[in-house]
């Protein structure tokens, strides 16, 4: 237990540090009954995963996907992988609750119908991110983490920083042949994901100006007329390709002012794209940055 009661006492510490600027709203808590005394969980996604470590109750994980890889050490059984769930294998580890996604609406109606309690978990936003700490928190029996993290979460809520004049950010989740030298597209984050609240948290505004679709197919002459002042690469969203690589497609755009200004950038961390704990780690990788890019302006 002392591994797990370090790690969260270090995510709690990170998260006090970084919470004077994080705008996400954790103003409501949903209250969450346990039924029974938990000490068998399957997690169906590595947000989950990296949630129930972080609550000290990576103890009592019997099951979790192929595609949960944080903490690196673990050694639990795979039930398959994020939307291939072996639901066979997972009534075999005789869960107390299995803790999943709304979109495993499958999954969650066939473990239903056998008895076994579940948690359906919503992390589109950040008020759901941190819903969801207090949802298996408050179930699983680690109400007081749960409610530290939440309280860390939450304290930043008295104000938001003005964005008007901050600089327009694009963050590229993907895109279409990317490391061939150019983009001639590419998949961005709209202003209804929890990456739009990091984004404006640490400073900036999001380039792409509407809500829906929540993760856009940009053309390269939507692009151009966006002319973003940043430009961030989430490498882990593509493959293995390097950062130098991903930049470098860029510049077949150099009529864009991050281009011209060289504030095209890439994240390589695992966890941009696992909206858990660990994502506010991104929010101090885009507040450096950001930071920076207004140095080298001033």
């Amino acid at each position: 237990m002392y591994y797990l009661d370090s790690l969260l006492n270090r995510i709690i510490i990170a998260l006090f540090v970084l919470s004077a600027a994080i705008l996400l709203d954790c103003k409501s808590k949903e209250t969450v009954q346990p039924v029974k005394t938990v000490s068998r969980i399957v997690s169906c996604a590595p947000s989950i995963t990296e949630t129930l470590f972080a609550l000290g109750l990576g103890d009592k994980i019997v099951g979790v996907t192929s595609y949960c890889k944080y903490p690196p050490q673990m050694d639990i059984q795979k039930i398959g992988g994020y939307s291939d769930i072996n639901m066979e294998k997972v009534i075999s580890l005789k869960p107390d609750v299995v803790i999943l996604q709304k979109e495993h609406q499958k999954q969650r109606d066939f473990f239903t119908r056998f008895g076994i309690h579940v948690i359906s978990i919503d992390n589109k936003s950040g008020s759901s991110i941190c819903s969801s700490f207090v949802q298996i928190g408050y179930f699983c029996g680690a109400k007081k983490a749960a409610d530290s993290i939440v309280e860390v979460f939450g304290s930043s809520l008295q104000s938001k920083p003005d964005i008007s004049k901050a600089p327009k950010v694009l963050l590229c989740v993907g895109r279409e042949g990317f490391g061939g030298g150019s983009v001639q597209s590419a998949f961005i984050v709209s202003r209804a994901t929890f990456y739009n609240e990091i984004i404006e948290a640490s400073g900036g505004r999001n380039a792409y100006p509407d809500s829906m679709p929540h993760y856009p197919k940009v053309s390269r002459e939507g692009i151009i007329a966006l002319a973003p002042d940043v430009i961030i690469d989430l490498a882990s969203s593509m493959s293995t390709w390097s950062c130098s690589t991903l930049v470098a497609d860029w510049n077949s755009l150099n009529m864009l002012p991050a281009v011209r200004n060289g504030n095209v950038f890439c994240i390589t961390a695992d966890y941009c794209t696992v909206p858990g704990p660990r994502i506010l780690h991104l929010y101090q990788d885009l507040r450096e940055i950001i930071q920076s890019c207004e140095n080298r302006r001033s």
